[in-house]
């Protein structure tokens, strides 16, 4: 992390590949997550240089009635996410401010909770990825706008891609905020390797083989192009 923040980026684009319950990394003894692992001992590194951490998440308060209750129930039970994921997001908030940094989490008016479903109640997926994709990217666009502003945006690894596929191209503010900021834009993916091997979307066969090199106190880092980077995380129980 070190070596990255050498080159002076203002806003880092942070992105893993989320955990489920049913997938590896689904359970206590799978070893700390992605996320912890930022909190503990990414977060702290960061700090001294950032205003802001920008986290791919929002709170459900009340005000907008059962609809949002439906969307955020439906959310919760088709991504799988563990338990223990709402307790980690409270941890990396605390340290956070902690650390002197400013939190933010993502907020849905009550239009864009009702814009989420289709006439059936179903929630459509690639609505609400535009939407997340949208927030994101404000805060990115106006951190670059703000001169003494650095900001982390943590979210899922596809939203911060600066060399998104033709596929993923509408859910990524990555390509607009390195158009404007240039090299003060940096793209950071951490991927656990028991989450990413086997997963062609993510993995490019150039550099799968570097897979094989981390190890229980190993990680590797990889510059995918210039302004995105590859953290591979070590290996748990490897």
């Amino acid at each position: 992390m070190a070596f990255l923040l050498a080159s002076k980026p203002r806003i880092i684009g942070i992105g893993e590949v989320h955990a489920t319950t049913d997938g590896p990394g689904g359970s206590a003894s799978a070893g700390a997550t992605t996320l912890a692992r930022f909190t503990d001992r990414l977060l702290p590194v960061l700090a001294p240089t950032t205003t802001d951490l920008v986290i791919e998440t929002w709170r459900l308060d009340g005000t907008c009635g059962a609809q949002a209750e439906q969307v955020v129930a439906q959310v919760e039970t088709d991504t799988k996410r563990p338990e223990a994921t709402k307790s980690e997001l409270v941890l990396l908030i605390e340290k956070a401010v902690a650390l002197g940094v400013r939190p933010h989490d993502l907020v849905l008016t009550c239009d864009e909770y009702a814009s989420l479903t289709d006439a059936g109640g179903e929630v459509q997926y690639g609505r609400l990825l535009r939407l997340l994709t949208g927030k994101l990217g404000d805060y990115a666009q106006g951190g670059l706008d703000v001169p003494d502003a650095t900001l982390v945006l943590y979210g899922g690894a596809v939203h911060n891609d600066v060399y998104p596929g033709d596929d993923l191209a509408d859910y990524s503010y990555g390509v607009a905020a390195r158009a404007k900021g240039g090299a003060a834009y940096l793209e950071l993916d951490l991927y656990a390797p028991e989450l990413v091997r086997g997963n062609a979307t993510l993995v490019d066969p150039t550099w799968a083989p570097l897979l094989d090199l981390t190890g229980p106190d190993r990680v590797v880092l990889y510059e995918r192009g210039p302004g995105s980077w590859i953290l591979l995380l070590e290996t748990v129980g490897g």
